[in-house]
């Protein structure tokens, strides 16, 4: 069986530990953002794109593994959000 080496990335330090900056530049980038990656779901990380996909659940688990604990914002790029009633 063959062993897989991986070297761990030094954990990046966070934003002040508040998903609200991260929310605020999905906000301003949302028009950019349509354009590109109109239907999928994307990774923010310090107001960058750190990843995206189809999937939302293995963008979390790739953006974790890439980060670390850091906070990221995850969203699906839609014209008109989708809103959820509970």
């Amino acid at each position: 069986m063959a062993t897989i080496k991986t070297r761990k990335k030094p954990m990046p330090k966070p934003l002040d530990g508040n998903m609200t900056q991260e929310q605020q530049a999905f906000l301003r980038k949302r028009a950019q953002l349509l354009q590109r990656f109109e239907g999928k779901y994307v990774a923010l990380y310090r107001g960058r794109v750190a990843g995206h996909g189809t999937d939302d659940e293995e963008l979390a688990l790739r953006t974790f593994n890439k980060l670390g604990d850091a906070p990221f914002y995850i969203a699906k790029i839609e014209k008109e959000p989708t809103v959820y009633e509970l």
